[in-house]
């Protein structure tokens, strides 16, 4: 797994690349991640950060071979770093976009509610499966999927575990607009130029203000989160899941 990072006129791209694994992330994924939108943010001519994976995904969430590898401590070291960045994406002082292809699965969806825009291609899907494989949300989606998707399209997310397509992300307002994956690199274009006109003061200001509407919640909402991930795995409902994830790998 790789994560770069590239200047696009003014904006910053994060790309991460994981071949073969849908760029699935470990935790020194979301650790490299947070970090570089953390050191975008601090640069005063950055004026919009762009998050991305490479290829034809955006990416399957958590890597579960890391998870099938996991004792406690080391999983709730992930969690953690999911929680943290979740808390450097809100606190950019610019806009963060989310440009969507291909999957957009669990952790890496939770992570992209907290993105100040998405874009997707047609043949984006999305998912929480978490409730699967006996886990729970993560990245205060538990919070914010139901702010950004309505309650009752939140609650058929994360609770079913679902595949859904690009137009039902559409329709429930998950992404601003669907666009055929040869053009997904223009619109991110055009957004950054959009980005480009407006003051950094300005909409740091109004990010800031946004997200003080959350209040305690979205630090309530994390640290529930992270004590029902952690005390779930290694249940029983946990470990039949990923022993079975397995099973059907090794068949694949």
């Amino acid at each position: 797994m790789s994560v770069t990072t590239a200047d696009l006129g003014a904006a910053r791209v994060v790309t991460w690349e994981s071949p073969g694994k849908l760029n699935a992330w470990n935790h020194e994924t979301i650790v490299a991640i947070a970090h570089a939108i953390e050191a975008a943010g601090a640069e005063q001519a950055v004026r919009c950060i762009v998050v991305r994976g490479a290829g034809e995904n955006f990416s399957a969430g958590d890597d579960l071979d890391d998870a099938l590898a996991a004792d406690r401590d080391s999983w709730a070291a992930t969690i953690g770093a999911f929680q943290r960045l979740t808390r450097v994406t809100l606190a950019a002082p610019v806009p963060v976009l989310a440009a969507i292809d291909g999957v957009c699965i669990g952790g890496a969806l939770e992570f992209a509610a907290s993105c100040d825009a998405r874009i997707a291609t047609e043949r984006a899907r999305f998912a929480t499966p978490e409730v699967g494989i006996g886990l729970v949300a993560t990245n205060a989606g538990t919070l914010l999927l139901p702010f950004v998707l309505g309650e009752t399209a939140a609650r058929e997310l994360l609770l079913t575990g679902a595949l859904r397509d690009a137009r039902w992300a559409k329709e429930n307002r998950f992404v601003s607009e669907l666009v055929a994956p040869g053009d997904l690199d223009g619109r991110v274009g055009a957004w950054v130029e959009g980005f480009e006109r407006t003051s950094r003061a300005a909409v740091a200001a109004t990010k800031e203000m946004l997200n003080a509407r959350h209040g305690d919640l979205l630090e309530a909402a994390m640290t529930r989160e992270e004590r029902w991930c952690v005390e779930l795995f290694g249940s029983e409902d946990s470990v039949k899941a990923l022993q079975a994830f397995t099973e059907r790998r090794a068949g694949d």
